[in-house]
């Protein structure tokens, strides 16, 4: 395996349908409260997995549909370009482990996607991400993602103004 990228890159972000309640939400939710962020009133979290290869967005699709998520509970997209700015009641965190730590499900994901009979990604990474809903500003909200939601040590994070 390469180190060095040379084919697309394609983010898929996995997620429950609406209509599913969202545990893991509700746990982080509970952690930012109690940390002290009171402003949060919602959280959804989400799985993301960066592809990288030499593939096109039909095998990622693919890859998405039969092995990446539950085709009852959870939706999945293919995210491209800058998000669409939503005001200061939506935010998104994003968490990722940092590119020198061994990612064990995204080298799962890569071999099974070959299994699948598609092109083997050269890499795959898998994040998480956190939509959460309260009137806060940037600064407050990474304060607590990082006493909360992240382990500064093995992952990194961002903070954006959210989108759907």
């Amino acid at each position: 395996m390469s180190l060095i990228a040379t084919g697309t890159t394609y983010l898929v972000e996995v997620r429950l349908r609406a209509e599913f309640a969202d545990a893991a939400g509700l746990a982080a939710l509970a952690q930012l409260q109690h940390a002290g962020f009171a402003a949060a009133r919602s959280v959804r979290v989400s799985s993301l997995y960066a592809v990288c290869g030499l593939l096109n967005q039909s095998h990622v699709q693919q890859a998405a549909k039969e092995l990446l998520s539950d085709g009852v509970t959870q939706e999945f997209k293919l995210l491209s370009g800058a998000p669409v700015l939503d005001g200061m009641n939506h935010w998104r965190v994003e968490v990722w482990l940092k590119s020198t730590m061994t990612d064990a499900v995204g080298e799962s994901v890569r071999r099974a996607m070959a299994e699948l009979g598609l092109p083997e990604p050269e890499r795959v990474r898998c994040g998480t991400a956190y939509r959460v809903l309260g009137r806060t500003t940037r600064n407050v909200l990474e304060r607590a993602v990082r006493r909360t939601l992240v382990n500064p040590v093995i992952q990194t994070f961002t903070v954006t103004e959210a989108y759907d």
